[in-house]
């Protein structure tokens, strides 16, 4: 199907306009400068171009300082050379480091050399005699003043001959001869006085170090106190003990040579184990203080240590002495106990025998007459209805015999025989003979 123009037009609200054949450029547009057709126009076209853009990048710097300067009067500290060298390429860059560097280094080597010189100027200062100037100075004077008539000619040859005459000169200050310098000293004799230091410092340090470990005992001394109760094991078994503060020998030899039982690791001798544990660090502490040949530290060293000896010593004769009080208090007890059992009553069921060995006594429960626990029918008994005592057969001389204790002293002789005690209970004693 065609379609007219004119239709085509009012449907799209679109009226064609005749166009030129060629396009006009807009007044705005320049014409690049890579597109000069001679080379010496196209270079100077960029030369100015180049111009145009760093007058317009200073501007801007300029306008960012101003701007600054609004809130940071002084500006601010970081180098400006950021900006500067953000158009360079790596090899500029690093050319322009590596003049800096040098730049610094001839910096400082003129530094140390103008150092160099000024010490020795001020060297040969101190070596060259103070100039007399006072008597110079005189001769230039006179001789601005040639139009006045001299009327006597010694009268300007006054200052000279005074300037000429020792008498006139002022006194010179004798300059102090430069003492020439230390010789430095070898490096053996270095050595030999840093070891003399080190060993003074070492010396004193370990003086310090005793002092402060006496002290440290001194106060740990101070504030032990005895325990009321010391639990002891003996046999397998604890064993408490209520302590008191006995008067017993310094040593634990002397206040119990062969006691067997030990002290129980319980909360009750809490204290007494760590008071010696207290006093064997400080020993080891006391031991571990280096003398070095130094006979003060040894001195004192030594003192310390016999007084912390001594303490640990006395703790422990303390609670040998009272496991030693205790066992006498247990044997007086059971001794009193076996003076007791010894007594015999006559009216009460078998008694306690005792039996004699070897000066010895122990008691020993036996009956009178064997025969009689039998039943009747086995026993023989006499016309008066007594029990018949049967004698035992002949024994050995090792064999005990059978006697009254009513008839027997303390040493086992017998004195006489009652027939009406035979029903007592007897006490078999040996043959001492």
């Amino acid at each position: 199907m065609h379609l007219h123009p004119t239709s085509c037009a009012k449907m799209f609200s679109f009226y064609p306009r005749p166009q030129p054949a060629y396009y006009q450029p807009s007044p705005y547009y320049h014409p690049s400068p890579y597109y000069q057709s001679s080379p010496y126009a196209r270079a100077l076209a960029q030369q100015q171009q180049q111009q145009e853009r760093a007058r317009a990048y200073a501007q801007e710097l300029e306008r960012q300082r101003a701007a600054r300067s609004r809130y940071f009067p002084d500006g601010y500290d970081e180098p400006e050379s950021d900006e500067e060298d953000r158009y360079l390429t790596p090899h500029q860059r690093a050319l322009l480091a590596a003049r800096q560097q040098q730049r610094s280094l001839e910096a400082a080597r003129k530094a140390q050399e103008l150092a160099m010189r000024q010490q020795q100027a001020s060297e040969a200062e101190e070596h060259t005699p103070a100039p007399r100037s006072p008597t110079r100075r005189s001769v230039p004077t006179t001789s601005q003043e040639p139009a006045q008539p001299s009327a006597s000619p010694s009268a300007a040859q006054i200052p000279l001959r005074r300037s000429a005459s020792p008498s006139a000169q002022p006194p010179q200050t004798a300059t102090p001869k430069q003492s020439p310098p230390p010789s430095t000293p070898s490096p053996e004799r270095l050595d030999e006085a840093a070891t003399k230091i080190q060993t003074q410092y070492r010396i004193h340090r370990a003086l310090r170090a005793i002092a402060a470990l006496a002290a440290q005992f001194e106060s740990l001394k101070s504030s032990f106190t005895p325990p009321t109760s010391i639990d002891y094991v003996a046999d397998g078994r604890v064993v408490p003990v209520p302590a008191s503060a006995p008067t017993s020998p310094t040593t634990a030899e002397d206040a119990a040579p062969h006691c067997d039982a030990k002290l129980a690791y319980t909360p009750t001798n809490a204290p007494l184990h760590m008071y010696t544990e207290l006093l064997s660090r400080l020993l080891v502490s006391l031991d571990a203080v280096e003398s070095r040949g130094d006979a003060r530290v040894r001195d004192r060293r030594r003192e310390a240590v016999r007084a912390v000896e001594a303490e640990a010593a006395r703790i422990e004769a303390f609670w040998r002495s009272v496991w030693a009080a205790h066992e006498h208090t247990a044997a007086a007890a059971q001794e009193e106990e076996e003076v007791r059992t010894m007594v015999i009553d006559a009216d009460a069921p078998p008694a306690a025998l005792a039996v004699f060995e070897e000066g010895q006594v122990h008691p020993m429960v036996v009956d009178a007459v064997p025969e009689l626990a039998d039943s009747g029918s086995e026993s023989e008994s006499d016309e008066d209805g007594e029990p018949e005592f049967v004698t035992p057969p002949a024994t050995p001389a090792s064999r005990p015999m059978v006697l009254p204790e009513s008839d027997l002293t303390d040493d086992g002789v017998l004195v006489d025989m009652h027939p009406e005690d035979e029903d007592k209970e007897f006490i078999i004693v040996p043959e001492l003979f």
